[in-house]
């Protein structure tokens, strides 16, 4: 399991909770609170919050299962450089040249379909209808959780794309419930300035799958990954 790589997602999850606001805070602030007193609103936050881990933990394990493929063939390394490589260039290209992916049709109608169920889940008093809003919401489009998943899918073992999305999930999770808890607790002016540190954020977690894919033998940032031993002690017998 490629500690490294969770942390960097946990770090993107962190930084990235201030854009998470703007997408997801709505969502948040329309729910009502169910209970009364500080502890049950405190557990709403987290069961709600708790759903958006949870989706993002099964999409880790799934292009966890599909990276792996790539690992099994000895192309993880490669993999990995592209996906940082196409990160970083998100990072560097201005935004207006991709921002245009989302606009369809196709996604409109997805979103119109989830915030429908949305409404008729709000609409219900169970506790368990606050997981399965979590757990909607983490499907919903969103530019930062489509890098997570590149990372994730890049990570080349089931295991470390899973845990990978899950601390993605975690690191938002505090601002999020923040958000639920007391709703309008963090102003325009501290989100805008936070807002700034997410391309750095992004940057790194690109930085360090490249890095990764490199294969320089440094421990835990740069390791020289199982395949690349094989492929090397291999080339030595022929």
């Amino acid at each position: 399991m490629d500690w490294t790589l969770i942390s960097a997602g946990f770090m993107l999850g962190v930084l990235g909770s201030m854009h998470c606001i703007g997408m997801c805070g709505p969502i948040a602030l329309a729910i009502p609170h169910k209970g009364t007193s500080k502890f049950s609103i405190f557990s709403e936050g987290f069961i709600y919050n708790f759903g958006r881990v949870i989706t993002y933990s099964i999409m880790g394990l799934i292009l966890g299962l599909a990276g792996s493929s790539f690992k099994l063939g000895g192309f993880q390394e490669q993999l990995s450089l592209v996906v940082g490589t196409i990160i970083l260039l998100g990072v560097i290209i201005p935004k207006k040249y991709y921002s245009r992916l989302n606009d369809t049709k196709k996604i409109s109608f997805f979103v119109s379909s989830i915030k429908l169920k949305f409404q008729q889940l709000l609409k219900s008093k169970s506790l368990i209808s606050l997981l399965f809003i979590g757990i909607l919401n983490g499907i919903l489009p969103c530019g930062l959780v489509y890098i997570a998943l590149a990372g994730s899918f890049a990570a080349g073992d089931i295991v470390t794309s899973t845990f990978y999305m899950a601390a993605f999930g975690f690191g938002t999770l505090p601002v999020m419930a923040a958000i639920f808890i007391s709703k309008n607790l963090i102003s325009l002016n501290v989100r805008q300035k936070i807002n700034r540190l997410i391309p750095y954020g992004v940057a790194l977690v690109a930085i360090l799958m490249i890095l990764r894919g490199l294969a320089l033998d440094i421990p835990f940032i740069s390791p020289v990954l199982p395949e690349t031993v094989l492929s090397g002690e291999a080339s030595c017998c022929h």
